[in-house]
């Protein structure tokens, strides 16, 4: 079972770990106070017992009447590729995990857990695999050890990050309120997890196939979220670096998108929509391959995407709407990295019982943070949401009838926040880490930095699609993705590499 309950592990773990083991007994612990469970010593160490039943003791919170919702301004930040147990699975309140895991690859050999840190990029490693069958091998039956039987899997994707690693969102977690199951909403790659954020669906797409690859041939039909705003008269936004998911819609999508600029601008006049959505830059008409990305995805410098992120935060809490608004910080999906926690199914318009073809089965958990005056310092959310559960937020606070059947039977994010404090309207002291611009990894990125399959939003710009829409598409600078692009430093690499 590989948690304290299994008393051999739980022995190895205290002699190989022991910060990880107190803080996994300590974790347990207070989830049993809090789910008043504490009755036994195995019913103490029952991790999804105690979670479940914390989670269910959390959601007794009553919403305020839409029109009493003290928040009109949400904010969708999207970044790339990272999983919760990766990123945050340090966090003394959550129920995390990262040393003293090991996990058995195709040859047999058993590997451990290790630190990535300083390592930023994982150049010389292949991008983990996070697609709809790899999700599945490594979900094996629900026992979430197949890591490093997937794809081309290596070491590299039984890392993690430490707290003090990463340059942004390890601090604003914990100045707010996070989410230890908050599920990516497909098991599957990017483009379908994205389509989800915006619509609810993915239109029957498993993997990264672009609308001229499908039945609809110059754009999904406009279900989305920011369509059926508009048609309510909400005003609403999405805004780009280099390439414009949105373009997936066709001419709709592209006609409600701005640049990450104008993003900047309108925070600090106060005049955001009632609802943006923010994109990372993809490294165009590159990808991620190379390590150029500053989008978190690998390769690119994750320390590229932290500042990105903090500039985007900070320019949301310098902005007078952040007394009555809300920003949610989530990744497209878990990048392939490891994960303990078995994603759950829910219904979904395309529910089926054979789990391999399934899109009700949700994907891994990713990191998941909300920045706002409304919700509790320091506090964690065992609940489990996915996007879908943004979207329901926003549906209940602006009157609009739910997507899909995925997003009319999500629960409601609206429900993690504190409505009965009053606004908490001091700001955080976070941090303002150094812009880095990511670096192509060395030597030939066919050989050193593999991936089976490009990042396939490149392929609307090298496939002709988005000159066939008009758009003007230009390579992503540190002009276009920073507020202070003078303070860009270049990464640094030790000679000889």
């Amino acid at each position: 079972m590989s948690d304290l309950r299994d008393h051999e592990y739980a022995e190895r773990l205290e002699a190989e770990a022991p910060d990880e083991y107190l803080r996994r007994r300590d974790f347990l612990a207070r989830a049993a106070l809090t789910a008043g469970l504490a009755t036994g010593l195995g019913t103490v160490l029952d991790a999804d017992t105690l979670v479940a039943e914390a989670a269910r003791r959390q959601r007794r919170v009553a919403l305020p009447s839409p029109r009493n919702m003290p928040i009109d301004t949400i904010v969708v930040l999207m970044m790339e590729n990272r999983s919760f147990d990766h990123y945050l699975g340090w966090m003394p309140k959550a129920d995390g995990r990262q040393a003293g895991l090991s996990y058995v690859d195709k040859s047999g050999r058993r590997l451990a857990t290790r630190r990535l840190a300083p390592d930023w990029q994982g150049c010389g490693h292949p991008d983990p695999d996070h697609g709809w069958e790899g999700g599945r091998t490594q979900l094996n039956g629900g026992r979430c050890d197949g890591f490093l039987r997937s794809g081309d899997n290596d070491i590299f994707s039984i890392s993690y990050y430490q707290k003090g690693d990463l340059g942004f969102i390890q601090d604003a977690a914990p100045a707010f309120t996070t989410y230890d199951r908050f599920h990516c909403s497909l098991m599957g790659a990017t483009l379908p997890n994205r389509e989800y954020m915006h619509a609810a669906t993915s239109y029957g797409q498993t993997d990264n196939n672009l609308p001229p690859q499908t039945q609809y041939k110059s754009g999904f039909p406009d279900t989305t979220i920011f369509a059926a705003l508009e048609k309510a008269g909400v005003s609403n936004r999405y805004f780009y670096n280099d390439v414009p998911v949105s373009a997936l819609w066709g001419p709709p999508g592209l006609a409600r998108s701005g640049s990450i600029a104008e993003y900047y601008s309108r925070c600090a006049s106060g005049s955001l929509p009632h609802v943006s959505y923010v994109d990372p830059n993809f490294a165009g008409s590159v990808g991620e391959g190379p390590g150029l990305s500053g989008d978190e995805h690998p390769h690119g410098d994750v320390r590229t995407g932290q500042a990105f992120m903090a500039d985007v935060v900070h320019a949301f809490m310098e902005s007078p709407q952040f007394k009555r608004g809300a920003l949610f910080i989530v990744y497209d999906e878990w990048g392939g990295f490891f994960e303990h926690v078995r994603p759950p199914r829910v219904p979904d318009d395309r529910n089926d019982r054979d789990i391999n073809k399934d899109f009700g089965l949700m994907g891994w958990r990713i990191p998941a943070t909300v920045v706002s005056p409304w919700v509790r310092r320091d506090h964690v959310d065992h609940t489990t949401y996915g996007f879908e559960s943004i979207l329901k937020m926003i549906e209940y606070r602006f009157g609009l009838k739910p997507l899909t059947k995925r997003d009319a039977y999500a629960q409601n994010i609206a429900k993690s926040f504190d409505w009965t404090s009053k606004a908490r309207l001091d700001v955080p002291n976070l941090p303002r880490p150094e812009h880095v611009v990511s670096q192509a990894c060395p030597g030939d990125p066919n050989q050193g930095a593999t991936r089976a399959n490009d990042h396939d939003l490149v392929k609307l710009v090298t496939s002709g699609y988005l000159d066939r829409l008009g758009f003007d598409y230009r390579p992503a600078s540190p002009a276009s993705t920073f507020r202070e692009p003078s303070k860009v430093a270049q990464a640094y690499r030790p000679p000889g590499t």
